[in-house]
């Protein structure tokens, strides 16, 4: 009755053993290759400091290698314009973030000074009692005016529930010189000019 018994315990023992044995051999290996990597930066520490700089051969630091950062513009709301014979109103806004020098804010616009392919996203959070709200992204370049995306929301009738935000994003192919503008068609519109409420941004792709 006792040999089945021990047979098993001793097949336990011995895969544990080899377990434990493969263990030590892989934790070996990796710290041999820790330290290998670390003699190897060791030695470019060194290096660097005797020179002062990267080396010829085209190993330098490794941002030197990195591609031109891209364009990008967040912006947020100063004020809000009402043009009662245009029926419109207009969002001034004032740069929260920006990298590059392919965009620049204008006022009420924002001109493209390098063109390419950009995604646009735009937010506008209205305080307003009137049945319908929107806004729209439109682009005036080129000779031209065009509307690149509208959104429209409906609002509650009450003043304490009067809240809704209208999104919209996309991305467009944009020339130098174009002028892009957020317009709500609505003359003296109430908006919510907070910079999480209201923004507007650029990213270059």
């Amino acid at each position: 009755m006792e040999g089945p018994v021990r047979e098993p315990a001793l097949s336990v023992a011995l895969w544990l053993s080899w377990g434990a044995a493969l263990g030590a051999v892989a934790c070996a290996m990796a710290l041999l290759t820790q330290q290998t990597e670390l003699q190897s930066l060791r030695r470019e520490v060194s290096r660097l400091q005797r020179t002062g700089g990267p080396s010829q051969n085209g190993e330098g630091y490794p941002w030197q290698s990195l591609p031109e950062q891209h364009s990008v513009l967040h912006l947020v709301p100063i004020n809000a314009t009402s043009k009662d014979d245009s029926d419109v109103t207009e969002v001034m806004w004032q740069p929260a973030l920006r990298r590059g020098r392919g965009l620049q804010a204008q006022g009420y616009g924002v001109r493209i000074r390098d063109a390419g392919v950009y995604l646009l996203y735009s937010q506008v959070l209205f305080q307003d009692v009137t049945f319908t709200m929107g806004q729209v992204v439109s682009r005036e370049g080129q000779g031209r005016q065009e509307t690149l995306f509208r959104c429209i929301r409906s609002m509650p009738s009450h003043p304490d529930r009067a809240y809704n935000s209208c999104y919209s994003a996309g991305v467009f192919h944009l020339h130098q010189g174009d002028i892009l503008s957020v317009i709500i068609p609505r003359a003296r519109a109430k908006l919510n000019l907070s910079p999480h409420g209201t923004f507007l941004g650029f990213v270059k792709l």
